[in-house]
């Protein structure tokens, strides 16, 4: 803008002090005139453009900064607001929180103290519950031990009454064989009288019966019972004498079971037997046989699992 400023002030001063000499230079410097003045129109609209936008913009400026300082007056405004707010909400909230504090305090001190009370009533009821049965236990072993004592008294009291029958049938047996020799010695019609009617086996076979009878009491009995090992050695003379005089008692006990035995048989269920085993587990009257013939069939019991 100083140059154009400064080539007019020339054409100006050109145009005041020279003489023109012709046409020609008079209309050129006309020409560079007015493209001059057009040049400085389009500087000064210029300028004035920039200066209305300067202007525009400074206007602007204030008017943004007006705003800035607006929000700024709000928002401390409002900061001191919410810190007179956030001040009492705490002191609310710390007021609050010590109330609690102090309840939640007292319950735990009640319920800790209700909690020792408890477990001390449930101590003193464990106590008085152990003691009770601690008695109850005293009284049973007590009871057992009088029982077992009573029971092993009786026991000695059976094996002493089972040695003397065993003694008057091992007598009778005796005094059997003996009357068997002596009717040996009769003549052969006689015996051959006695032979055609029907022999008495009574005795015999209540000696079976009695021998079977004590011979299951043993084996439920313990071996240290008093008199055990007598009985049990009478039996044996019993079993000589029965055998010396012809007869014969079946071992059947724990043997196994068919269906051809001639017996009298009660059967009773028993799951731990294999399937389908059938097994004599007792006898309440044995097979007893004289000289070969049986004279008497067995009653027994059978345990299977069918």
């Amino acid at each position: 803008m100083k140059r154009i400023l400064f080539l007019l002030l020339i054409v100006v001063s050109l145009a005041a002090g020279a003489q023109p000499t012709d046409s020609l230079t008079v209309s050129r410097l006309q020409k560079d005139v007015e493209r001059l003045k057009a040049e400085l129109s389009t500087v000064r609209q210029k300028a004035d453009r920039d200066a209305l936008a300067h202007k525009y913009f400074a206007d602007s400026l204030r008017s943004a900064i007006a705003d800035l300082t607006k929000q700024s007056a709000l928002l401390t405004s409002q900061q001191e607001v919410l810190a007179r707010n956030t001040n009492t909400d705490l002191s609310t909230i710390k007021a609050r929180v010590d109330h609690d504090v102090t309840s939640l305090e007292g319950g735990m001190q009640w319920r800790t103290w209700a909690a020792i009370g408890a477990i001390a009533v449930l101590l003193a009821v464990l106590l008085l519950v152990y003691r009770v049965l601690h008695r109850r236990i005293a009284d049973s072993t007590s009871t057992i031990d009088t029982i077992h004592s009573a029971q092993q008294h009786l026991q000695e009291e059976a094996v002493a009454l089972d040695t003397k029958l065993a003694e008057l049938l091992d007598r009778q047996l005796s005094v059997a064989k003996e009357s068997a020799g002596k009717t040996q010695a009769k003549p052969a019609a006689e015996e051959a009288a006695e032979t055609a009617g029907a022999a008495d086996h009574s005795l015999a076979l209540k000696v079976a019966d009695e021998i079977v009878r004590i011979e299951t009491n043993l084996s439920h009995m313990d071996p240290s019972v008093k008199g055990y090992k007598q009985l049990t050695k009478a039996v044996e003379r019993i079993r000589q004498n029965f055998m010396a005089n012809g007869y014969e008692i079946v071992e059947m006990l724990g043997k196994p079971y068919s269906e051809g035995m001639k017996v009298i048989a009660n059967f009773v269920s028993d799951d731990s037997l294999a399937e389908g085993e059938q097994r004599i587990t007792g006898i309440t009257k044995p097979q007893v046989n004289y000289k070969g013939r049986m004279i008497q069939a067995a009653q027994i019991t059978v345990s299977q699992n069918v």
